[in-house]
């Protein structure tokens, strides 16, 4: 009867620790820890999947879990990872010289690291369960402020012009996050998006979608205008035009107020201002803006006749001009030329100059195509002969100051 007790408690003891160890080994062993990742996978967890995956350096949200649980049921399929953790869990145990253990998607990359880190209860191997990260990199068009959420924790990033920047690190995913862009042209709302399933090696994209609105600005009445000269104003921020561009992006939600400028024989004339209202503005939005042509070809038509008038006078000048500068080159004489240059001007030092260093080369008279005339001075496009012996366009500037014996003087002249 004595005999029967010890052994009794002999036997408890050891159906206790028996089933202590059962317990122990349902949570604890290998499989049981990656049942852990799996069923908070399966059964969308979010809060589970946090704890498992968090590291001292990497904690992840709630978010990223739930972007991490959709991306590995759409791109791998749960029964697909579930078996495949399973099987790098067994080869990690059949292996003692294995630590580390990769669980990778379809296109190679991985999804899942796990690592060998010591033992639970002296009996079982401990498991980590880490997923990788990548950077999410933006490249905007223009300088912008991007403030957004993750997890919870608002963020802002500034990023510059065609430069990448990163907006954080995230685990494997599709993300979509409310944002606002911040811009010298406003304010911008909506959202960022990127996928890792359409990553790169060490980054992922990110791609923007807010309410953006473009601009293209469509002249008439623009006929005698210069195009090189005409500048478009928008929202009072002025750029050089060019047919067919989309200026922009602007906020949908804002008025956009269009204007532009331009030359007509060195004069600049307005066009009228025109407001593109929100409840006009679309993605692609057109702004139609009017010269006063009749204004325009009335100040043509008078700017040319008084070239017409001027031409003798100049190209008179010009023939004078040459003439005694090369009777100057060939006698070494600069005053046979000087009463043709205003006194003390650039071109009159240069001149004297290039006469006393006989530097300067035989000259023709150029062709004059173009006169402006503003109160005392000429403005002169002409074609000839440059100095290395090219025939192009030259500009030449004049006066009339009436103190002179040839009436004009030359003041600059300019090779283009």
């Amino acid at each position: 009867m004595y005999r029967i007790i010890p052994i009794g408690i002999a036997l408890f003891i050891i159906i206790l620790l028996l089933l202590i160890f059962f317990l122990l080994r349902n949570f604890n062993s290998p499989e049981g820890q990656s049942k852990l990742l799996i069923n908070a996978i399966d059964n969308n967890d979010t809060q589970k999947l946090s704890s498992v995956l968090s590291t001292k350096n990497n904690t992840v949200g709630k978010d990223e879990a739930a972007a991490y649980i959709n991306y590995i049921k759409k791109e791998i399929g749960m029964k697909s990872f579930q078996q495949d953790v399973y099987d790098e869990i067994e080869q990690l145990n059949n292996h003692s010289s294995s630590v580390n253990g990769y669980i990778k998607e379809k296109n190679g990359d991985n999804i899942l690291k796990i690592i060998k880190n010591g033992t639970r209860y002296l009996f079982f191997d401990n498991m980590n369960f880490t997923a990788p990260t990548k950077e999410a990199i933006i490249k905007p068009g223009m300088t912008a402020t991007y403030e957004y959420k993750a997890d919870d924790q608002k963020k802002q990033v500034k990023a510059e012009k065609n430069h990448t920047t990163s907006l954080g690190r995230f685990i494997p995913g599709n993300y979509e996050l409310n944002a606002t862009k911040e811009t010298a042209n406003g304010t911008f709302t909506g959202h960022i998006n990127f996928d890792f399933a359409e990553s790169n090696k060490e980054t992922v994209d990110v791609k923007e979608h807010f309410n953006e609105a473009y601009v293209t600005v469509k002249l008439e009445g623009d006929r005698h205008v210069d195009r090189d000269s005409v500048k478009v104003k928008i929202n009072g921020k002025t750029y050089d035009y060019q047919k067919g561009k989309a200026y922009g992006p602007y906020p949908d939600t804002q008025n956009i107020n269009v204007s532009a400028t331009g030359q007509a024989k060195k004069k600049t004339f307005d066009t009228n201002e025109t407001t593109l209202k929100t409840d006009n503005i679309k993605e692609d939005t057109e702004a139609m803006l009017h010269f006063d042509d009749k204004e325009i070809d009335d100040y043509v038509a008078k700017k040319e006749k008084e070239e017409n008038s001027l031409k003798n006078k100049v190209t008179q000048f010009f023939s004078k001009y040459t003439s005694a500068i090369n009777l100057a080159q060939s006698n070494d004489d600069f005053n046979l030329v000087a009463d043709f240059l205003k006194e003390d001007s650039s071109q009159y030092k240069d001149v004297k100059q290039d006469i006393e260093q006989d530097g300067f080369t035989w000259m023709q008279p150029p062709v004059v195509t173009e006169i402006i005339r503003q109160g005392h001075r000429y403005d002169i496009t002409a074609e000839g002969f440059k100095a290395n012996g090219e025939y192009g366009e030259l500009n030449y500037q004049l006066e009339d100051d009436g103190t002179s014996a040839n009436d004009l003087v030359l003041v600059h002249a300019e090779e283009q």
